[in-house]
């Protein structure tokens, strides 16, 4: 699909905006939760939702770069001014992007952990399933770093993929 230049431009634009709300959001959940460490850091709900803000936060900055990353002088890209060394950098951190939905399907299996049939205890999720869930969630991270010696991060349209 070919954009107008109008088109590219504001394809570039708005990913800072809507990045930046995402970073402050992302923050501010991490920030309530690390304000109150000494009681909410002893649930597995709040463990899992600090690591998907934790990698969220890094998802949303990259994503909120856009175009800036992309080499100097790519044509058809409004706003790029980076290297391939940049690009590669989003692309690695805009595929830790997958950390934050996998955190978000171990969130839902603690709820049903919690309150379905037989329903455990916090106690007894932590102990039993909880560093199951953050190894599961962590394996985007794999595939992540796995594509940096690959090199597979390459320009796209709007940001390094």
């Amino acid at each position: 699909m070919v954009f107008s230049f109008s088109q590219r431009k504001a394809l570039s634009i708005i990913p800072h905006i809507t990045g930046a709300l995402s970073v402050i959001g992302s923050l501010s959940i991490l920030y309530d939760i690390l304000k109150d460490r000494s009681r909410k850091l002893h649930r597995p709900y709040y463990r899992i939702l600090l690591g998907m803000s934790f990698f969220d936060v890094f998802a949303s900055a990259s994503l909120g770069m856009s175009t800036w990353p992309i080499p100097k002088g790519t044509e058809g890209v409004y706003g790029a001014m980076g290297t391939t060394r940049t690009c590669t950098a989003q692309g690695f951190f805009i595929q830790l992007m997958l950390v934050s939905p996998f955190y978000n399907l171990m969130l839902a299996w603690y709820y049903l952990l919690l309150g379905k049939n037989k329903p455990l205890s916090e106690e007894a999720i932590a102990s039993k399933y909880e560093k199951y869930m953050h190894a599961f969630a962590m394996i985007p991270v794999l595939f992540a770093v796995m594509g940096l010696p690959l090199t597979l991060y390459n320009s796209a349209d709007c940001e390094c993929r």
